[in-house]
This record gives structure tokens, C-alpha cells and sequence, in this order.
């Protein structure tokens, strides 16, 4: 609505405004339910509602009057969402998916999902849902409820729809149809109280923490599910599941819709072709499961099926006897050979959405066979993956002319194109009528002698070129028409890979790439000249085992990362042109390289140096965290000022740290593999008083901490297979370092035993291992100690293992003990 034809609203506007009091949520939730009001009048009873008067109890009366305002079919769907738990980021499909198993949404349109979608948007117009700004795995968008529009949902479904955690009782309980609970490892205890729930319609198992997948127990799956007779919705999504009870579904037939996605299941049950209800299967990322029931065309009601990465699982044939199956996600056609399919098969499957592979495309034997795919009638596949297996081709016209009619349609976003085993690719790869594809991949076509004019495209965003042997030259030709619209106009990552005849990439000087913002060239040995001048937007820069390519780039405005690898030519780093942006530089097999003079005032987040022997260390630029590795020539290295980590390993010829005399602000130290490394840097306390964590390993031929001992701010402490080192723990003096939380000592057997050693109060945490004289006497001053990790501590181990854990008594803090044999002991 255009506020500027009705001006009378205005003022209208502003009482509504004032009554929301300022709060955001209000507005935002009233805007969008008058957006499509166009008569003053609504807008006043608005402003007359007896809601702003009523007590609130927390919910507000923008939000209550945006849900009265909602047509019935949408109060249902809204109310349904009380199901999710505050804070939950939801899919938008996954919502349409349990809205039409519980008959909230009509099935009068041949793609149901539209009209799902349909209500989905009105109720997000108005604010009710709002989209996740960062999109978290895998980059798919999701939504979730604010906290107070959560409450409203739960009013609304006259709790109908609960959450497990948060119910009151057995007799809420008996009440709800639609339950949701946290996925935890009780899962057995938790889910008792479904026993007498046989008037339950969904369950749905919520993953709160993402690290952690958990498994369903046996007697969940075979004393609770089968009493769950009036489910309508059931997921197991993300649940390690190998395998499900064979009459599991038997007593489960009103089913309507069942998610097993993102389980470990490698066979279905035989039971659940006796669905005859189900509409929605679910599959994607079962990466184990390898068949399915040969009973499938039994479920005569299956109308979206979704076998989306799901790799073990070829493309069956009795799938095209599901009569009523609309959308078909992630299908896998492999093509010839033993149980595989022919291309007039999978031109007569008319309901592929989402993901498409087709493989062994060698079997195709020309491009008439091909065009019996239909490809171009597959408007609804939106990722193609085109694979032939390595062999070489008999007639590269023929493999033209197959590739030619295996084009999609222009609703493609993403193409994939491996193992293709022609010299040239079809004229339609560069068709600037592809609006939508934003991600292209050439991969391993080693017969294939030049690129086609990708430049054209004028998505695209995401180009991968890799295994290409026969180009030679990546000529003006892959730029298309330097006379039309500027080439790559959208490009943001690019990289090739692998190409090992590649010696020249040809950049005309008008070509620019106006949004690349990642470049990778890796393993193109040949590669010379420069690389493109026109990089104003590019942030990462990855050069790899390109050992005669000119490194001059002049105009590097944004870049904020560098990693070199394996490149002989590169001589120096241009720090004087490099701007302020630049955070990280990762530099690895470059022994060419050096810093012959300071840099100035640059300052990085990361610097990493690995097999650089022709660097000076004192001449790298400040870094916030400084990484050097297998310098082999190096014998003595100074700790720069500006540096908070630094890593030191695999420098077997380094014998001696050092200091500035001003000190440094470093707050951990890790040293390892440093064979003649003698002694650690001198005045430690005094010139490292930040230190918090000191790391070492393998440094036989230290004997001991420096003169005063280690800095009093020292947190962690873990020496590893430091034989001289440990031999000599009489001497360090640990017990004046009061902030010490964390020790742990891993031995090689070889110590003697000794009179006393004693370790600070202030240890809460002790793992040690091989220290074969250690005894229960050094434990005696922990009392803050609240886990014991040992090996091989024949002393201690002998205590615990006859449960003599009186000389622990006066250790109150302690929790648990964890050892070889003994896995976790509960001391109190």
C-alpha cells in the first residue's frame, strides 16, 4: 500500500504508534498486519480495541490483536509453532511439513507445499516469524519466534501443543496432541510419561546442542513408539540409528509424515511399507542407507520423498510406481550397466525437485539417447551433477553432442560437471540465459583443451576449474565478448586446481573482476607470468605448488589473507604496498623467500612460517599470534614484543630462546620437537609476566626452568617427553605459582624417586602419566583438586585399584579419577 494515496491514515498512524509505547516488536507486528488494510475505519478499530485496556500477562496487545486479525487457517497454523521451544531456529519447510501432516493445509492444489509457503509468508509479513540473520550449517535460511510472540503462540494452542520440559503434570499431558522434548541421553526416563499418550499426533525430538548426536534406546523404540497409534508426525532426525524395530510401524498406520534424516540407518524396516497414510518420507544425509523396501509402491499416498545425500543409495526402479509422489529430492540415476537405468527412465520421472545426479554417463551411447532424459523439462531441479567415470572416449563429437542434450533448464543454480570426457564443452555452458546459476564446476575433464566464455554468466558466483591436463591456455575466449557487458561481473570465488599443461592465463586490460573476493591457484606447476591486476575486491589470496608464477599484484585494497605454499619464485612480499586490511599471512615450502629489512608499522592477527629457511625471523612483521615450524637451519630465535601466541616447532637445531629486554605481552608458549633446545629463555618471571599457558614437548636437552622460576601468572603447564627436564622436577619450584590450575606431565619411566616435591594448592586439574616414583605423599597439599588423570603410576594405581581411598580424604574437591584400567572412579 502506498501510504502517500490515503492521508488520512496518518494521523490515525500515530495514535496506533503511540499506544505501542515505543516497543519494537509492537510496531513491527501492527505494520504488518495494516500493510494490507486500505480503509481508515480498520484502522480505527484498531485504535478503539478493548485489548489495549485488558490486563497483559505478558503478552502484548499488538501481538494479541495482530492474532485475532488472522484468518482461522492461519490461527491454526500460528497456534501450532507453541511446539518449538523459545530460541529455536527453525526451517521454513520443516514448519510447511508438520502444518500439512496435521491437516492444517488444504491439499486442493497439486503442489501442496505452495500453499503452505503461502501462509508462511503472511504470517512472516506480520512479523511473527523472523529470519535468523547468520545462517548457520550448510547456509540455509532459518527463522525462529521472539520470546513474547512464543508466549502468544502458547496461549493460543489452549496447550494442545507443549513441550515436554515445561509440562505440568500428567493430566497437561493427557490434554496435548503435539509434544516436543530435548534430545539428551535419558531418553528412556524422559519419555516414560508417553506410555498412556495414545491420542498423540506429533513427536518431535529437538536438537538443542548441535555437537552431539545421541542415541535412541531399544526400549523407546519397542515399549513406547508402537503405543503412539494416533501419530500423525514422527522424527528421528539426527538420532544414531542403525536400525529400527521390523514392526515398529505396524501399529503406527495413521503416519503421515516420518523424518529419519541425518540418522546412521543402513536398511529400512519391511513394516514401514504398510504406511498406506504416509505422505512425506524424509531420508536426506542417511549416508549409510543403501536400499530400500522392494514393498515401497505400497504407499500409495507418498507425495514428497527426499533422499538427498544419500550416496549408498542408487535410484530404484519401483520408485516410478508411487502414483501419487509430487516431489522427488536428491535423486541418484545411475545409468547402464548391472540394475542401472536407461535415460528414457529418467525422462519419464516428472517430479524431481531440489538435487540431481546422474552417473556413468559413459554408458550413454549418443545424443539422441540423451535427449530421452528431458533434462530441459526438469524445471524444479535446481543442483545438477553430471559424472562419467574415467575412460577415454571413443569419438569426441559423440560426447559433445551428449553433453549437448543433457542441458538443463534455466532454473539450474548449481552445476556440477565431472569426468566429461569430450575435447570441447556446448555452446549452452556460457548461456547468459542461465540468470540463476550462481555455482559452476569443471572437474577432471582431461580431454577438454579450452574453457568455454564462463564470463557470460551473469550469476555466477562460485567457479571451481579443476583437472584440467589439456589446457595449455586460458585465452580471451573464457572471458566471452569483451564488447558486450563487463565478463565475471558477480564472481566472488574462483579456483583452479590440478592443471598441470596450464602455463598462461591471458588478461585482457579491460577485464576486471568487480566482486572476486577469494582466489586459489594450486598445482599448476607451469603457470608463468602474472597473475590478473584488477583485484580491488579480493580478501584471500591462495597460491600452491606454482613454482614459475610472478607474484607481482599491485592493487590488493581489501586483501585480508595470504597463503603461500611450495612457490620457489616467490623472493619477497610487497609489505610496502599491502594495506592496513591484510590480518593473516600463511607462508609454507617458499625457500626463496626473504625479509631483508623491517616492515614498518604493519601488525597481523596470524603470521605462520613453515620450511622457510631463507627468512630471518627478527624481520617478520608484528603479529598477534607468530607460528614457526621446521625451520631447520634456525639455532636462536627472539620473542618480538607484540606478540600474544607463539608456536615454535619442529626447529631441531634451535638452541637457545630469548627476551627483549622490555618483556613481551605473550600469554602462551608452545614449544615442541626442538632436540638441542637447552634452556628456555632466561628471567622468564620478570620479561613474560603475562604468560598463562607454556607448552612443551620433545625437548630432551632441557634441565631445567630458568633462574628465578616461571611467571607467577602461569595458569597451564604440560611438558611432554622433556626426559632432563621432568628427571629434575625437584628444582622447579612449582609451589610459588599460585594462579596454576592445570598440570599435566606425560614421562618416558626413567625417573628416580625424590625426597620432596611439592606442587601449588591451586592445582584443580592433574594428569599425569610414566611417572613410575610418583606417590600419594605429593597429593597431600592439593586441596583444590577436583580430577586425577594417571597412567602408569604403579603407586596410586595400586591405592585406587584396592579402593584404599582413605589417603584422598583430605582431598575435598576431588570429583573423579580417571585411569588406564580404571575408567572413571567416583571418589565421593
Amino acid at each position: 500500500m502506498d501510504p502517500m494515496g490515503h492521508p488520512e491514515l496518518e494521523e490515525v498512524g500515530k495514535q496506533i504508534a503511540a499506544k505501542c509505547k515505543g516497543l519494537p516488536l509492537a510496531l513491527k507486528t501492527l505494520a504488518g498486519m495494516l500493510r494490507s488494510k486500505s480503509e481508515v475505519e480498520g484502522w480505527k478499530r484498531i485504535v478503539r480495541s478493548e485489548i489495549w485496556e485488558l490486563p497483559h500477562n505478558d503478552i502484548l496487545p499488538a501481538l494479541m490483536l495482530s492474532y485475532n486479525d488472522l484468518p482461522a487457517h492461519l490461527k491454526q497454523c500460528f497456534s501450532f509453532c507453541a511446539i518449538f521451544p523459545k530460541d529455536y531456529a527453525f526451517r521454513k519447510e520443516q514448519v510447511i511439513h508438520l502444518w500439512i501432516a496435521n491437516g492444517l493445509v488444504p491439499q486442493e492444489y497439486e503442489i501442496i507445499q505452495d500453499s503452505g509457503n503461502q501462509y508462511f509468508l503472511e504470517l512472516r509479513s506480520r512479523s511473527l516469524f523472523e529470519r535468523v540473520p547468520t545462517p548457520s550449517e550448510g547456509n540455509i535460511e532459518k527463522f525462529l519466534m521472539h520470546d513474547l510472540v512464543n508466549d502468544l503462540a502458547q496461549i493460543a494452542s489452549s496447550k494442545l501443543c507443549i513441550r515436554l520440559e515445561e509440562s505440568q503434570g500428567s493430566h497437561m499431558l493427557e490434554k496435548c496432541r503435539h509434544l516436543s522434548y530435548s534430545m539428551g541421553y535419558d531418553d528412556f526416563e524422559k519419555l516414560t510419561p508417553l506410555y498412556k499418550l495414545e491420542q498423540l499426533r506429533t513427536l518431535l525430538p529437538i536438537r538443542i546442542d548441535l555437537k552431539y548426536y545421541y542415541r535412541l534406546s531399544k526400549r523407546v523404540q519397542h515399549d513406547i513408539l508402537p503405543r503412539l497409534r494416533s501419530l500423525r508426525v514422527l522424527s528421528l532426525s539426527h538420532y544414531q540409528i542403525k536400525e529400527l524395530p521390523n514392526d515398529l510401524f505396524i501399529k503406527l498406520k495413521l503416519l503421515r509424515f516420518l523424518d529419519l534424516s541425518k540418522t546412521w540407518i543402513e536398511k529400512l524396516p519391511n513394516s514401514i511399507c504398510v504406511l498406506y497414510n504416509l505422505e512425506t518420507l524424509l531420508l536426506s544425509s542417511c549416508v549409510d542407507l543403501e536400499e530400500l523396501p522392494l514393498q515401497m509402491e505400497n504407499l500409495i499416498n507418498l507425495r514428497h520423498l527426499d533422499i538427498s545425500n544419500t550416496s549408498r543409495l542408487k535410484m530404484p526402479l519401483h520408485l516410478s510406481k508411487l502414483k501419487s509422489l509430487k516431489v522427488l529430492v536428491g535423486a541418484r540415476f545411475v545409468v547402464g550397466g548391472r540394475g542401472g537405468l536407461r535415460m528414457k527412465d529418467l525422462g519419464e520421472v516428472h517430479n524431481l525437485y531440489g538435487s540431481l545426479s546422474i552417473l556413468e554417463l559413459q554408458n550413454v551411447v549418443d545424443g539422441r539417447e540423451a535427449l530421452k532424459a528431458k533434462m530441459r523439462e526438469k524445471e524444479h531441479v535446481e543442483k545438477l551433477s553430471l559424472e562419467w567415470s574415467e575412460s577415454i572416449a571413443d569419438n569426441s563429437l559423440t560426447e559433445r553432442d551428449i553433453l549437448d542434450e543433457l542441458r538443463p533448464h534455466t532454473n539450474i543454480k548449481e552445476l556440477r560437471i565431472t569426468g566429461y570426457r569430450g575435447t570441447k564443452f556446448p555452446n549452452w555452458l556460457a548461456d547468459n540465459l542461465f540468470l540463476k546459476l550462481v555455482e559452476l564446476s569443471l572437474s577432471n575433464c582431461k580431454d577438454c583443451d579450452s574453457l568455454p566464455a564462463l564470463g557470460q554468466l551473469p550469476s555466477l558466483k562460485y567457479l571451481s576449474i579443476r583437472g584440467m591436463h589439456q589446457i595449455t591456455e586460458v585465452t580471451e575466449e573464457f572471458y566471452g565478448s569483451l564488447f558486450s557487458k563487463k565478463p565475471f561481473k558477480s564472481l566472488e570465488k574462483l579456483e583452479f586446481e590440478e592443471m598441470p599443461e596450464w602455463k598462461k592465463w591471458h588478461v585482457p586490460g579491460s577485464v576486471e573482476f568487480p566482486k572476486l573476493k577469494d582466489l586459489s591457484i594450486k598445482n599448476c606447476p607451469k603457470l608463468m607470468g602474472k597473475l590478473p591486476e584488477n583485484l580491488c575486491s579480493l580478501i584471500e589470496l591462495r597460491i600452491s605448488k606454482c613454482p614459475e608464477l610472478n607474484f607481482e599484484t599491485p592493487k590488493l585494497e581489501q586483501i585480508e589473507g595470504l597463503f603461500f605454499s611450495d612457490c620457489n619464485s616467490l623472493t619477497s612480499l610487497p609489505f610496502s604496498i599491502l594495506p592496513n586490511t591484510l590480518k593473516t599471512i600463511r607462508i609454507s615450502s617458499c625457500q626463496k623467500l626473504k625479509l631483508e629489512q623491517p616492515v614498518g608499522e604493519m601488525f597481523l592477527e596470524d603470521f605462520i612460517m613453515q620450511e622457510c629457511d631463507s627468512i630471518s625471523p627478527e624481520f617478520v612483521p608484528r603479529a598477534r599470534q607468530l607460528s614457526v615450524s621446521s625451520f631447520h637451519n634456525l639455532t636462536r630465535f627472539l620473542i618480538p614484543t607484540a606478540t600474544e601466541r607463539l608456536y615454535i616447532w619442529n626447529c631441531e637445531n634451535l638452541e637457545k630462546l630469548s627476551v627483549a629486554c622490555e618483556g613481551t605481552q605473550i600469554t602462551y608458549l608452545s614449544i615442541g620437537h626442538c632436540e638441542k633446545l637447552k634452556w628456555l629463555p632466561e628471567h622468564m618471571q620478570e620479561l613474560l609476566p603475562s604468560l598463562k599457558e607454556l607448552y612443551l614437548s620433545k625437548c630432551p636437552e632441557i634441565e631445567s626452568f630458568p633462574e628465578g622460576g616461571l611467571p607467577f601468572n602461569l595458569q597451564q603447564l604440560e611438558i611432554r617427553h622433556c626426559t632432563k627436564l621432568v628427571n629434575g622436577r625437584k628444582e622447579w619450584r612449582l609451589q610459588r605459582l599460585p594462579c596454576l590450575r592445570d598440570l599435566v606431565i606425560v614421562h618416558d619411566g626413567s625417573d628416580k624417586e625424590i625426597e620432596l616435591w611439592e606442587l601449588p594448592c591451586s592445582i584443580q586439574k592433574l594428569t599425569v602419566r610414566n611417572l613410575k616414583t610418583l606417590s600419594g605423599k605429593v597429593l597431600k597439599s592439593l586441596t583444590s583438586l577436583e580430577c586425577l588423570c594417571i597412567g602408569n603410576l604403579p603407586q596410586i594405581q595400586s591405592m585406587l585399584e584396592e579402593c584404599r581411598f582413605s589417603s584422598f580424604s583430605h582431598l575435598t574437591s576431588l570429583q573423579s579419577v580417571k585411569f588406564d584400567k580404571i575408567q572413571n572412579v567416583k571418589i565421593w
